[in-house]
């Protein structure tokens, strides 16, 4: 069947806006990591991993969950997915002041795992997004969360761009890294798979190297998909500069002064 001319409208419209949540997403973390590295230099946060180049993956994969009844479980090294999950920045960032890790409570992997058994259990329908990057848990309790996750067929949704090799015992999504709305669309098709109950799923997002930019840096592709919907300018651009800029100095300045 033929699309009208309203259906049209009404897809241009949705996608417009998924690329103004998501290019505003991606500039507060872009901002935020800049401001993080520096007070990283400043010994603030002393154990803080850039997410640059990162932006796409995380907030794209967010933002395809369902706040009703997903649910995120953010590495400390994946800044990008807390603040697309609504978590407080400074907050996020707390956990990188000290020189060492916490250990002995688990990881996001582990949890997550634990998350889905429950929803499962529960028939919510909900279904855990977990990143497989550093952070994520020692290798022995990855791979040990995986297997139960696997033989439980639970509602899991990974998320690699590091390539350690799981991908050989789950169905992989491969997507570009780079394209934010490309993520959120493979996302969107892997949650859907895993509450149908085919059991945990890998989107594995490939990021162009950094000589490819600026061609390939995810903030300015998105950028430009939106200046081609025409439904913003300038001014759009400028006001989420200004609000990631004040969002960054809350931030300095609450860590600072802690």
């Amino acid at each position: 069947m033929t699309s009208t001319i309203l259906e049209k409208v009404s897809a241009h419209a949705a996608e417009a806006a998924l690329l103004r949540r998501l290019y505003r997403t991606m500039a507060a973390v872009r901002r935020l990591d800049r401001e993080a590295v520096a007070l990283r230099g400043r010994g603030v946060l002393p154990r803080y991993s850039s997410v640059l180049g990162r932006e796409a993956v995380q907030a794209g994969a967010v933002s395809a969950l369902d706040a009703a009844r997903d649910e995120a479980f953010p590495a400390d090294d994946e800044l990008g997915i807390a603040i697309a999950w609504g978590r407080d920045p400074a907050d996020a960032l707390a956990s990188r002041r000290s020189r060492t890790g916490a250990g002995g409570l688990g990881g996001p992997v582990a949890h997550a795992v634990g998350w889905a058994l429950g929803a499962k259990l529960d028939r919510t329908g909900g279904c855990a997004l977990v990143g497989l990057g550093p952070g994520a848990g020692s290798s022995a309790e990855v791979r040990e969360a995986i297997r139960t996750a696997r033989a439980a067929a639970l509602p899991v949704v990974f998320l690699s761009t590091s390539g350690r090799g799981e991908s050989a015992v789950m169905p992989v999504l491969l997507v570009d890294g780079a394209d934010a709305a490309a993520v959120h669309a493979a996302t969107a098709d892997a949650l859907a798979q895993v509450r149908a109950g085919i059991g945990p799923l890998l989107i594995d997002a490939v990021l162009p190297g950094r000589e490819a930019w600026p061609a390939r840096d995810p903030l300015l592709l998105c950028e430009r998909r939106l200046r081609e919907t025409g439904t913003v300018g300038d001014a759009f651009f400028a006001q989420v500069a200004d609000t990631s800029d004040a969002l960054a100095e809350q931030v300095r300045g609450r860590l600072a002064a802690a």
